[in-house]
């Protein structure tokens, strides 16, 4: 395909209408008459060789062609989006701009805390934060293209540029009633846990701790939310496992309690991870200056894996 020739407007009508599987809302997204946007489609379908959306029930449902472009285009169009953003200087206070940052529900409150001056300091400039999925795992390389920062544990990426972001030890959580005394690592040898998901970073960084004592790290109740982790927790003798300042602020809605647990020395370090291109981008020096403030470590050229 020669690139020269190709309209890469369609790339974002594209977009819009993978996401919206509808003509008219599509349109709605890129600012389109209705027309305009079936216009496009007819063009996307020739340019393809395939409907790319097809009639189901009430609906559009999209074709297998579609389905792999849906992951090639958001990534794409992230990457051009960057390039064509990048200037000599960004002034926060007049700029209208957009960023995604990818994290679990941990993460999220994390960065909610630096987030809290957005609107003043910044009123033109909107975050949407995205859940981190097993896809994050899979393809990490094709997602880090398609947004600009992920919040994630160290070493969950290699390659990248990071800096970390904050460091909490990890903490048990139990129903109120139970006893807390026998929250040793050896009391802990047999017990009911809340399992979490091991390949989506911290669950993988608190089953090796809880492994290499002996402690078999999944329990019959497994979750991949760590807010959902006191709720599993209330009313059982299930021992659940959490950063300790997402404990302690979870805990004030459930009747479990929250029991320190020394012998797992290593704390959990959540980094900022973004992609080689941004390196250098004002904006995007800004939006990591904003989030990671003075208390954080020096930003790393890349991260490794251990």
């Amino acid at each position: 395909m020669n690139l020269a020739g190709a309209d890469l407007n369609l790339l974002v009508a594209l977009r819009a209408l993978l996401q919206e599987r509808n003509v008219t809302r599509a349109a709605q997204v890129v600012g389109l008459s209705q027309p305009a946007m079936s216009n496009a489609l007819a063009r996307l379908r020739r340019q393809f060789g395939d409907e790319l959306l097809v009639r189901e029930g009430r609906g559009l449902a999209l074709t297998p062609v579609a389905r792999e472009l849906q992951h090639a285009v958001e990534p794409a169009l992230g990457m051009v989006e960057r390039a064509l953003r990048i200037q000599a200087s960004f002034d926060p206070a007049t700029a209208v701009q957009h960023f995604r940052i990818a994290a679990s529900d941990y993460g999220m409150t994390l960065l909610a805390e630096r987030l809290r001056e957005l609107r003043r300091v910044a009123p033109g400039i909107t975050v949407d934060l995205v859940q981190i999925d097993h896809g994050f795992v899979r393809e990490s390389e094709t997602v880090m293209r398609g947004v600009d920062l992920l919040l994630a544990p160290r070493a969950f990426l290699s390659g990248h540029p990071n800096a970390a972001l904050s460091s909490e030890p990890w903490v048990a959580v139990v129903d109120a009633d139970q006893p807390a005394g026998d929250l040793t690592e050896e009391g802990l040898v047999g017990r009911s846990l809340v399992g979490l998901f091991h390949d989506l970073g911290s669950g993988a960084h608190i089953e090796r701790l809880l492994t290499v004592r002996g402690i078999t790290a999944t329990g019959a109740v497994n979750v991949e939310s760590f807010s959902a982790v006191p709720a599993l927790v209330e009313g059982t003798d299930r021992v659940g496992f959490l950063p300790a300042g997402l404990a302690r602020r979870l805990a004030l809605g459930y009747d479990v309690r929250v029991v320190e647990l020394p012998f797992l020395g290593e704390p959990l370090v959540e980094c900022l991870y973004w992609h080689r291109s941004a390196q250098r981008d004002p904006a995007h020096q800004w939006l990591r200056r904003l989030i990671l403030g003075a208390e954080s470590g020096p930003e790393e050229p890349e991260s490794s894996a251990p």
